[in-house]
């Protein structure tokens, strides 16, 4: 394999959100929180922004270096076989679906991801795992993170690719009122909150997965150590190609 002489491709996902003003009130537009992109930016890679529109083939999606699921609303519980609570956001099925395969396909094809608030939920869901619904309800002792961003330490496995980033603690900023109830598949728990409420998760084997209920976008040199692991796991398996290449 040539080395590279490019910035990394990094697909971001967008959701859809109807305008409020101007001319093109009440048409929809494809939005993505700027952090996202400014964070890639400095981090040296390429942002290539995915919106639910565009369904992607394995071929298309191997092109890029790496995917970012970002953050949005709940993910709609009948995708799960859940009824709808009186506490979830509005849903957007269509995005979920967007994303959940986007995400399958990038592990049938070996692109690195990272998955961020709701971009964890997603992963969590589409290996099979289980959400919990309303924290305040579900974990009390978890601090009320749904009204607003919210400063909350996290430990973290010695053992992971999260650790080698962040250390063995972080103060991190989050913002859900959902969150990871059970991981299945291919996943485990590498950071949990005193309360017992999981943080983060990795992949246990193939290309690097991660996934953080944060917004590490808006956390700083803290924030930028994440997103520095993403193109940390896009190197690895360049390097891995390369040796596969010489045998």
């Amino acid at each position: 394999m040539a080395q590279r002489t490019r910035r990394p491709l990094i697909g971001v996902t967008a959701g859809t959100r109807t305008m409020m003003s101007g001319a093109w009130e009440g048409h929809d537009a494809v939005v993505v929180n700027e952090h996202y992109v400014r964070a890639l930016r400095e981090a040296g890679a390429r942002p290539v922004i995915l919106s639910p529109q565009d369904r992607w083939t394995e071929e298309e999606l191997a092109e890029l270096d790496g995917l970012v699921l970002t953050g949005g609303t709940d993910l709609d519980p009948a995708a799960w076989g859940e009824d709808a609570l009186g506490t979830d956001m509005t849903p957007d099925p269509a995005r979920d679906a967007f994303e959940t395969a986007l995400y399958r396909t990038a592990r049938r094809v070996g692109v690195p991801v990272l998955g961020i608030c709701r971009g964890l939920q997603i992963i969590t869901i589409a290996e099979g795992g289980r959400l919990h619904r309303h924290l305040p309800e579900d974990v009390p002792a978890h601090p009320t993170t749904g009204l607003a961003p919210t400063a909350v330490d996290v430990e973290i496995d010695a053992a992971s690719d999260l650790a080698l980033a962040l250390g063995t603690s972080a103060r991190v900023t989050a913002f859900h009122h959902q969150g990871v109830r059970e991981v299945r598949g291919d996943l485990r728990i590498v950071a949990r909150h005193a309360s017992g409420l999981p943080l983060a998760v990795e992949a246990a084997s193939g290309t690097g997965v991660i996934g953080v209920q944060w917004h590490p976008e808006i956390d700083g040199e803290a924030g930028a150590a994440v997103f520095e692991s993403l193109l940390t796991a896009i190197r690895h398996r360049d390097v891995a190609a390369s040796s596969r290449a010489l045998v």
